[in-house]
């Protein structure tokens, strides 16, 4: 080692300038229209990240978290208004609007509403949100159509029961007195 650090000391200017010429001329030399596009492509994965890192944000994930899995599950009560004529043979759908009904209102329709599905077991109870924008076509404000034919007629003002059978209109209970009285009191 001693003998390499006396041998570096001996070296003379004239030689360092050499070695320092020889290294500058093997580095490379971009042009200008390769350094614009290295920057341009930086620029463009670095703006790329930011917005892969905000929609990472914005969705409540987080890239250090694993994916986790989430059991999805399958709801075959709640249907849509336009398929109230095809559900089956002898079945019934209460149409109401899930969000804009009174708390203890809601708490009575669902205690009939269990009432019902304890007393019937055979006979499917369906619900259908009117609050859901697929159904507003089917919700009015004037007289509801109490005896519809097919999807294309039925006309809903509030909390209505109907009772179906085959495709057809069995039995048709409007006003939700009426239709919790009916949930409540039902018997095989």
């Amino acid at each position: 080692m001693a003998k390499y650090k006396r041998n570096k000391a001996k070296e003379t200017k004239s030689e360092r300038k050499r070695r320092k010429s020889y290294a500058d001329s093997k580095q490379m030399n971009f042009t200008p229209e390769v350094k614009t596009a290295f920057w341009t492509a930086l620029v463009v994965l670095l703006v790329l990240g930011i917005f892969y890192l905000i929609s990472i944000k914005a969705s409540g994930g987080s890239i250090f978290k694993s994916k986790e899995k989430n059991d999805v599950e399958i709801q075959y009560t709640e249907i849509l208004a336009g398929t109230s004529f095809d559900m089956g043979e002898n079945y019934y759908v209460l149409y109401y609007d899930f969000e804009n009904i009174d708390d203890e209102d809601n708490s009575q329709l669902d205690e009939a509403k269990h009432n019902f599905e304890s007393q019937s077991h055979e006979t499917p109870l369906y619900t259908c949100d009117l609050n859901n924008s697929f159904n507003k076509p089917f919700v009015t404000t004037n007289e509801p159509n109490t005896n519809p034919y097919s999807a294309e007629d039925l006309l809903i003002n509030g909390t209505t029961l109907i009772h179906f059978v085959n495709g057809q209109v069995e039995n048709y209970i409007y006003g939700f007195n009426d239709v919790k009285t009916f949930l409540d009191s039902y018997q095989r």
